[in-house]
């Protein structure tokens, strides 16, 4: 997922607050909440694109992408999806 930063607390302007370990929750189209731990947060170079990559060896797992207004670079998160157990 893609977002624009605009350092204003909307979109993805806090997502250069997250941290490894921190907690993600989507809601699906069924109303099913859906929740992600971070295990991965870098930068990169604004044409770098290798963080598309989508070899995840079988893990789902999502990637947030927001630009870094002071430097150029991108924010990259990587979450993996936490299975609930009944």
């Amino acid at each position: 997922m893609l977002g624009h930063n605009y350092n204003n607390g909307e979109f993805f302007s806090n997502i250069p607050k997250l941290c490894i370990g921190d907690k993600i929750f989507f809601t699906d189209n069924y109303n099913n909440i859906i929740e992600y731990e971070i295990y991965k947060k870098y930068e990169i170079d604004q044409k770098d694109i290798s963080c598309t990559n989508q070899e995840t060896n079988g893990m789902k797992e999502i990637t947030l992408v927001t630009c870094n207004n002071f430097n150029g670079n991108r924010i990259i998160i990587k979450a993996i999806e936490i299975n609930k157990t009944s």
